[in-house]
């Protein structure tokens, strides 16, 4: 065999992973900036860009392997592991050690992106950019055929530097251009377009659908074609109806769709009327929609158990699906007046067979709580959301025979009754109110609520269930101490001073100082 041929391989082989990766980095800015146009990103080309990536991490095994194997440059581990150690151009080599290193975090974080936060996952995944310029550095001063390298560097450089542009300027441009909303309709005065407010982002309803006898599916995308706000699953987003109604809805469509928002709405007959009027949209209506937040996030947990009632199914959905993908163990119970009226079971049973335990109660009678229970292990994180009953019934349960799981609730109604070791509140005190953004100091009297008061000058301050249950009329505290009514914050946090849910809650302090 030619004693050059390993070095002839060495050098192919990281030429060929330099541009791959290239053009995963490429390809990614190309996905994230929408000039492929502002659909929601195919399947397809999210998969390309995670073949590129493994095929790149191939070539440059190939590299590594094949330079070990080349006597000239003699590079053994050492020099490979610890920068600045190679007799062959220490500089040169230790370039690309340290884009080694870079590469495999960004590699190892995307493996583990279902199980890790999101905002790691994109932090290192930004450390991309420097795996480029390194491993750029490396090619123009590690090898010998420099002509080909510089003409490639050029290119490859101008490429990227184009799109990393583009990004940022169009990244500028969207948060800093308010779409124009569309003329009220003069023919149909209840489904008028209501004007949003600058802090509201205008969406066009694309797809109506039923998902259950009264649950409608409601599709929704930005008016200007842009990215919807980012979100993970177990959070809500605020509809702000036509006719001024905010209401609020658990996000149950695809967190990596950020062309598009779903929400399941249930039909409530007798109830405030948001929902009747979410059902009389149409195509193509433009509303508004305010947030995300999420005050219900998954937490990493060995296995999970979900129960599901009626259209709380809304709030597991997107976390069901990713700890799916994550191929973690978890089963769900799901309990609905009868199969007819329980939304979206198509989907779920198109997920890992026998996981799915549906149980309508005009055939099956109430879900039995011990048995599901039984079946998980000691540690496993309970999610849960549905009607009062439900919820009550699965925290007594686990309070007396289950203490060492771990149970995740939240609520679409407020508590029924106050339930055993519940804090009883005072009588309401009067106190004041300071926002400190204008600097008015406003007296809050026991007979109305801090919101109220709120509202007669910041009157577009967001609301949603008003009883003290959804969060969505959250406010930063700066100072003061509130008194904390909700039933949003679970009972290790009830003593948290930086935030307040405004509709029920009040201060234990004379003042209180919040950030509006």
């Amino acid at each position: 065999m030619d004693p050059k041929l390993w070095w002839y391989i060495a050098r192919a082989s990281g030429l060929t992973a330099w541009w791959i990766s290239s053009a995963t980095i490429a390809h990614g800015m190309l996905l994230s900036s929408r000039i492929l146009g502002p659909r929601a990103t195919p399947a397809r080309l999210l998969d390309l860009h995670r073949f590129l990536s493994i095929l790149s991490a191939v070539f440059l095994t190939t590299h590594l392997l094949t330079l070990f194997a080349d006597q000239w440059v003699d590079i053994g581990p050492l020099q490979v592991l610890v920068p600045f150690t190679s007799s062959y151009r220490p500089g040169a080599v230790a370039w690309g050690v340290t884009a080694f290193y870079l590469l495999a975090a960004v590699l190892v974080t995307s493996l583990l992106k279902a199980r890790i936060p999101a905002a790691w996952w994109r932090s290192v995944h930004r450390v991309a950019f420097a795996v480029f310029i390194l491993v750029t550095v490396h090619a123009l001063t590690a090898g010998t055929d420099t002509t080909a390298t510089r003409a490639t560097a050029l290119v490859l450089g101008g490429a990227l530097t184009f799109l990393g542009t583009y990004r940022l300027l169009r990244g500028r441009h969207a948060t800093t251009t308010t779409p124009p909303a569309p003329p009220p309709s003069t023919s149909d005065i209840a489904l008028a377009e209501s004007p949003a407010p600058p802090s509201d982002q205008r969406v066009r309803v694309t797809e109506l659908r039923w998902a259950a006898d009264d649950v409608l599916a409601v599709t929704v995308s930005a008016v200007d074609g842009g990215h919807l706000p980012a979100w993970e699953p177990g959070a809500h987003v605020d509809l702000v109806l036509p006719s001024g109604k905010a209401r609020q809805y658990s996000l149950c469509g695809d967190p990596a769709d950020r062309g598009h928002y779903r929400v399941g709405v249930l039909r409530v007959p007798g109830g405030r009327g948001g929902s009747t009027e979410v059902h009389q949209l149409h195509a193509g209506q433009t509303i508004a929609a305010r947030g995300p937040r999420n005050t219900f996030p998954l937490v990493l947990a060995g296995s999970y158990l979900f129960v599901a009632g009626g259209i709380g199914i809304t709030a597991l959905l997107p976390m069901i699906r990713r700890v799916e993908d994550a191929g973690m163990p978890w089963r769900l119970v799901y309990g609905g007046r009868s199969r007819d009226s329980m939304a979206f079971t198509d989907e779920l049973l198109s997920l890992t067979p026998g996981r799915v335990h549906l149980v309508p109660q005009d055939t099956d009678g109430l879900p039995d709580l011990v048995a599901a229970l039984n079946d998980t292990q000691s540690g496993a994180a309970v999610y849960c959301c549905g009607p009062e009953p439900l919820i009550a019934a699965l925290e007594r349960t686990i309070a007396a025979d289950f203490p060492d799981r771990h149970l995740h609730v939240e609520r679409f109604g407020p508590l029924l009754s106050p339930a055993a070791g519940t804090q009883q509140h005072p009588p309401a005190a009067v106190f004041e109110v300071e926002l400190a953004r204008s600097g008015q100091v406003l007296p809050v009297p026991a007979d109305r609520s801090l919101l109220a008061v709120i509202r007669d000058v910041v009157p577009g301050a967001p609301s949603s269930c008003e009883q003290g249950f959804c969060g969505s009329c959250e406010v930063r505290v700066l100072a003061g101490t509130p008194e904390h009514r909700d039933d949003v914050l679970p009972a290790g946090q009830r003593d948290r001073t930086d935030l307040i849910y405004p509709c029920v809650s009040r201060s234990r302090s004379p003042r209180l100082v919040v950030d509006l």
